[in-house]
């Protein structure tokens, strides 16, 4: 019987997940210690999956602004590319559970400890939108002050 509500859902996974893989545990990029059968790992993988979708969208949009033969481009590419690298467990697991699929005892546990790596690229890419947004943006020295009216 599958429950109904979301947090019944979400109990059972964790309780699955913790006889499935016993004591795992996985480091966040700033070092907290997370058991994999947790809420607070799920939580944690949750706004890891949010924020690398929301990078990786973003990361679509400047490619499409960006010039294709400049060094700005390949760098948009290069991090785009190492997002998808680090966090294809990630939506590995997102997929599966969209489309209300499994993933194998293994594969779940070898996607949960690849969720810091996925983070450190959201990151990586995070830093790569804002310094091309950074050479995109006017250039606000050679302009004057408008002067106020009265």
């Amino acid at each position: 019987m599958i429950p109904k509500s979301e947090s019944a859902r979400r109990a059972v996974v964790v309780a699955a997940l913790a006889a499935l893989t016993g004591c795992a545990v996985v480091t966040t990029s700033d070092g907290e210690r997370l058991p994999v059968a947790s809420n607070r790992f799920a939580d944690y993988a949750e706004d890891v999956f949010r924020r690398q979708n929301r990078i990786a969208t973003e990361l679509a949009f400047a490619l499409d602004d960006a010039e294709p033969d400049g060094a700005a481009f390949d760098e948009l590419v290069a991090a785009g590319d190492e997002l998808l690298d680090r966090c294809a467990g990630l939506n590995a697991i997102a997929a599966a559970i969209r489309d209300g699929g499994r993933l194998g005892t293994r594969r779940r546990i070898e996607a949960a400890r690849q969720t810091p790596d996925c983070e450190r690229a959201a990151e990586a890419a995070a830093g790569v939108l804002a310094g091309h947004r950074r050479q995109e943006a006017p250039s606000q020295s050679g302009r004057s002050r408008p002067t106020p009216t009265r």
